[in-house]
């Protein structure tokens, strides 16, 4: 009792001293057990990161990007260097030019993506029907996003095989070749070896988010078909507008001009103020293309056109054939009449244009 007397007495003769104490030791054991709260919350964010990254399904390269393409492989985890905007050393080609082609992984290299960053969700295949008998098959990624969209078949079993033919050749080098039109709209194609056309892909404002697509067209080609075959109504049957083929006699000089790129040559429609208007397919040498030229002439003049949507809500035509192969793939427009005026373009010229004589290129 004397003690705690004595301890009293201290207290009230140095209250001061004895407040700013009290102060201080409150003071440290604030601070630590923040810095105690601080690093278990840490530790349980690091460990939450682990989980989700652990569990995560592929993530499309689209999301990362953010412009919509389904970015998304070349069977290893995709080279995000273009996202810190680096660029491959190779050239884009420009509309009527021949395209760089994509080269494609090793098999060791996609068994390393496969323990790297498992597929939780394949995507899926949908095979829809487009008209009267025309089938086209469509690839989504994961995460719902188009990734390509197939040439057209006469039915729907036709459509599931040509989906196995797709397989083969989009692992394949070299069959994946990267465009530019004239507006600076990137689009790839997947081609056979033999210069046949699978399909087109949508297009993209850089050429960077396009390798982004070619990466994730590899990377969920194997996905699953679905059974279900679905109605699609985007395809506009081209009608031809009055005036939209002129005679030989009109002051129209549209001119013909193959252009060699490489060892292929492709054959482009000019107008007489020298707007390219169109582009074939490449071509092993410059009799081929020049007979090319004859398909093209026939069929557009018989108005073999179709106009579709791509999922950015622009407009290009296709040029076919009576078999309704593709012949020419148009760039893109940002309103049904501009692609419907393209094709009237397309048309006088192709009456009057006319062969120039030697190679460019």
């Amino acid at each position: 009792m004397e003690f705690l007397n004595k301890i009293w007495t201290f207290i009230n003769e140095n209250l001061v001293v004895c407040i700013a104490v009290g102060a201080l030791l409150l003071s440290l054991i604030i601070v630590l057990v923040v810095i105690v709260s601080v690093k278990r919350r840490n530790k349980r964010k690091a460990e939450e990161y682990d989980r989700i990254i652990k569990n995560a399904p592929v993530v499309d390269v689209d999301d990362l990007y953010g412009v919509g393409f389904n970015k998304d492989a070349f069977g290893k985890p995709a080279d995000f260097a273009w996202l810190r905007g680096e660029t491959v050393k190779s050239d884009v080609i420009k509309a009527g030019e021949m395209a760089e082609k994509v080269e494609s992984k090793t098999p060791e290299d996609e068994g390393e993506e496969k323990k790297i960053a498992p597929k939780k969700n394949p995507g899926k295949w949908i095979i829809k029907e487009k008209g009267e008998g025309e089938f086209v098959s469509f690839l989504y990624a994961n995460n719902g996003e188009l990734l390509l969209s197939s040439e057209i078949y006469s039915s729907a079993e036709g459509a599931k095989k040509g989906i196995s033919t797709i397989r083969k050749n989009a692992v394949l080098e070299g069959n994946f070749q990267i465009y530019c039109d004239k507006n600076e709209h990137y689009y790839y194609k997947l081609k056979t070896s033999n210069n046949r056309i699978l399909c087109v892909g949508e297009s993209y404002p850089t050429r960077n988010s396009c390798l982004g697509a070619v990466d994730s067209v590899r990377r969920f080609i194997d996905a699953p078909v679905s059974d279900e075959i679905e109605k699609d109504i985007t395809a506009i049957k081209y009608i031809p507008t009055e005036g939209s083929v002129i005679s030989h006699k009109s002051g129209y000089s549209g001119k013909w001009k193959i252009n060699k790129v490489d060892d292929m040559y492709i054959a482009s429609l000019y107008a007489s103020n020298g707007e390219m208007l169109l582009s074939s397919e490449s071509y092993q040498s410059y009799s081929s293309a020049k007979t090319a030229i004859g398909g093209i002439r026939n069929n557009g003049l018989e108005g073999n056109f179709i106009i579709d949507c791509d999922k950015n809500g622009r407009y290009y035509f296709k040029l076919r054939n009576a078999q309704k192969s593709t012949l020419c793939v148009s760039e893109t427009y940002p309103q049904l009449s501009s692609c419907q005026s393209a094709i009237d373009s397309v048309r006088r010229f192709l009456r009057t244009a006319k062969i120039s004589d030697g190679i460019d290129g």
